[in-house]
């Protein structure tokens, strides 16, 4: 609890009881094999992200830990949404797709298409839950990150939204996806419980290192 647990998410979930997160918040490889070309220096690839012969052993997991009544959310592109879609609804009821509308575009075939400004966040049910002040509208617009800390990084104020329209003080999140560990930022800000876990030890160490500085006094930052 509270903490990042390097390893196999499929493996590490196995550890988990039945029935003990409240939510889940992940944002997984997409299957499309992506490398960010933004910086001088390049990433790596994303790991496990050339296909998703994972996702449905990954769902199964995911339905076994959540509590009855319960929320999940699972970020996803365009390029492969019908197979999370079609993954998900096996156990779970889709209620939404909800669109993340970011602040600038992305690159990409800069004469032959048209410049990509979202990203899809698949939003499912276990059962019934009701969200935490009121209906809101399924585009949610959060400015993107500049991905100092990973490829893939997503912004603290929109998993801190996700966190708290879907759960109260005390509750676990889990996040088996973790990457540069935004939903365990999001966690602490909230006062919620949360479960990392992220197969890379750089990622790791990234989120180690970015938790620790929440616990100093705001000055020391």
């Amino acid at each position: 609890m509270n903490q990042v647990i390097q390893g196999d998410c499929l493996e590490v979930m196995k550890g988990i009881p039945d029935k003990s997160i409240d939510l889940v918040c992940i944002d997984p490889p997409y299957g499309m094999d992506f490398q960010s070309n933004h910086r001088k220096e390049k990433y790596n690839k994303i790991t496990n992200d050339t296909s998703l012969i994972w996702i449905d052993d990954c769902v199964s997991e995911l339905h076994r830990v959540l509590k009855e009544n319960t929320h999940a959310y699972v970020f996803c592109s365009f390029h492969n949404v019908d197979i999370f879609k079609q993954a998900l609804e096996k156990v779970f009821k889709v209620k939404n797709i909800l669109i993340w509308e970011k602040n600038t575009i992305s690159m990409g075939d800069l004469f032959g298409d048209y410049a990509p400004k979202y990203e899809m966040i698949l939003y499912v049910h276990k059962g019934r839950k009701l969200l935490n002040g009121g209906r809101d509208a399924n585009i949610l617009k959060f400015s993107r990150t500049r991905n100092k800390l990973h490829p893939t990084e997503k912004p603290v104020d929109l998993f801190s939204y996700l966190v708290g329209k879907s759960t109260n003080e005390n509750d676990v999140v889990l996040d088996c996806f973790a990457g540069s560990g935004t939903t365990g930022v999001a966690c602490k800000n909230l006062n919620r419980n949360f479960i990392l876990i992220e197969k890379e030890q750089e990622y790791c160490d990234i989120i180690n290192k970015r938790l620790s500085t929440l616990d100093k006094p705001l000055t020391e930052k």
